[in-house]
């Protein structure tokens, strides 16, 4: 049985969110991604990605400080620049020919806000968000979230639509949207995502005409997914009855073996005060926590990619994320 992970090896040739842009500073932090440590820091003013080690005698370079423009080691003080070249070393003086040390750099690329990061070359690009640039939307950042589960089995869970009346009956879930009806997954040209487009019943307790009458609880609700390997996930909303669109794109960072994190944001048409930020962070947050209550407690870590689990009409799509990771798996091989 093929099984996949945070740690395996391949989630090194994919890109992989590490955190906003605006969440790093001059001040060395460290992060981990497919289980090994980088440190992210600003240097000349640009966000900078390095493995988190010190060549000279392996201390961790996010326990440093930026001294000018350069990095600097806590033990003892080797200084590292932008470029990853030793820039100075305080034990040879000041016109010493320098050691050709050099600080281990993954691909890092700017999108969507975020820093992305791939150890290794890359074999496929990043999702593109079509609601990104649409003026008519608002952006509604989540605060990053740790949990303790694997990052396929998230990103499962959120493509899956048959738990809703279930793991949801706390908030927008519907007894009357047991029925999963038939639907189509369209494979991506390139192979490595698909799209779903599927209309379904939620009990929306968002809409504040339902309590008035004017609304009814029950409204039905038109989903589009767009998935893309490994951990990235674009869901699209759109309630007639409100009018509200509602695109929540869901990446997750692999960080090690137990632990994954979430970057979510709503790009939503219905939220212009403050207030309606909070209302919809909060909202979501709810939905998220009713996910772990489960995704937290499954067996392992792990997700089975071609066999092991049980496979109904419903799990179609979910089927078609498998067999994409299976080769991602696989594509070291091919």
């Amino acid at each position: 049985m093929t099984s996949i992970t945070n740690i395996s090896p391949e989630l090194k040739h994919v890109w992989h969110p590490i955190g906003r842009i605006d969440s790093f500073s001059e001040t060395p932090t460290r992060i981990e991604l497919v289980g090994d440590p980088y440190v992210v820091v600003r240097l000349d003013g640009e966000v900078k990605v390095f493995a988190d080690v010190c060549p000279h005698r392996y201390a961790r370079l996010s326990d440093g400080v930026v001294v000018g423009s350069n990095i600097q080691c806590p033990y003892h003080g080797w200084q590292f620049g932008a470029n990853g070249k030793c820039a100075h070393v305080p034990a040879l003086g000041a016109e010493a020919t320098l050691p050709p040390a050099q600080l281990t750099a993954p691909f890092v690329q700017e999108k969507y806000d975020l820093i992305w990061v791939s150890p290794l070359e890359p074999i496929t690009d990043i999702l593109e968000i079509p609601e990104w640039d649409d003026e008519s939307l608002a952006h509604v950042w989540m605060p990053p979230i740790d949990f303790n589960a694997g990052a396929a089995q998230a990103v499962d869970n959120f493509l899956d639509f048959s738990h809703f009346p279930f793991v949801h009956a706390g908030t927008f879930g519907s007894e009357k949207d047991l029925l999963v009806t038939d639907y189509t997954t369209e494979r991506g040209e390139d192979g490595w995502g698909f799209v779903v487009k599927y209309p379904h019943l939620i009990e929306n307790h968002e809409d504040p005409l339902v309590a008035t009458g004017e609304h009814p609880l029950v409204q039905e609700r038109f989903m589009r997914y767009d998935y893309r390997v490994p951990f990235t996930a674009n869901l699209r909303l759109e309630i007639p009855t409100t009018g509200m669109i509602n695109a929540i794109v869901f990446w997750c960072q692999p960080v090690n073996a137990d632990t994954t994190r979430a970057h979510i944001v709503m790009i939503r048409n219905d939220c212009h005060t403050p207030e309606d930020f909070q209302a919809a962070i909060d909202y979501e947050n709810r939905i998220f926590t009713e996910d772990l209550k489960v995704i937290e407690f499954l067996a392992d870590k792990s997700v089975p990619l071609d066999r092991g689990q049980v496979h109904i009409r419903s799990d179609r799509h979910t089927v078609e994320f498998r067999r994409i990771l299976l080769k991602l798996l696989n594509s070291s091989t091919e």
